[in-house]
């Protein structure tokens, strides 16, 4: 599969569509999604923030949006009101990744159950693989009460 580039007019890969993250971790940043909805193929540019004292990304910085696209991977297999949170996640660092460069990645489902489920994927910059990401997200029953 050849890599995904992107548009270099809007700074926006093709095929992508925009998501502005909230929350405390990321809030107001804007990564990207596959097309018509589809939370299986993503995409995010690495800023310099991200980076550490070595100008590479901060493996924090991967680890969050690791968690970030599986667990909303996951989230988009289940009902609207299905409530998780993330059991496990690993990330396999393989190589670095730099301030500019784009992150492009898969996920698959491998379990979508009634309790738990787990996904796994890809970051990848260019050809190169930078990280292997699985996570375990255990579905929190509905107690009535609303946080």
């Amino acid at each position: 599969m050849p890599p995904h580039t992107p548009d270099e007019d809007h700074g926006m890969p093709s095929g992508f569509t925009p998501v502005v993250l909230r929350g405390p971790f990321f809030g107001g940043r804007t990564v990207f999604t596959g097309g018509d909805g589809r939370r299986d193929a993503f995409a995010a540019r690495i800023g310099g923030s991200d980076c550490n004292g070595l100008g590479i990304t901060h493996g924090g910085a991967i680890a969050t949006l690791a968690d970030i696209f599986l667990v909303g991977f996951i989230a988009a297999q289940l009902p609207a009101h299905a409530r998780l949170v993330t059991a496990s996640l690993s990330v396999d660092y393989l190589g670095p990744s730099r301030a500019g460069d784009w992150l492009f990645g898969r996920i698959h489902a491998h379990r979508i159950g009634r309790r738990q489920c787990v996904a796994s994927g890809e970051f990848r910059v260019g050809e190169r693989t930078l990280a292997l990401i699985k996570a375990r997200c255990a579905i929190i029953p509905d107690t009535g009460d609303s946080p």
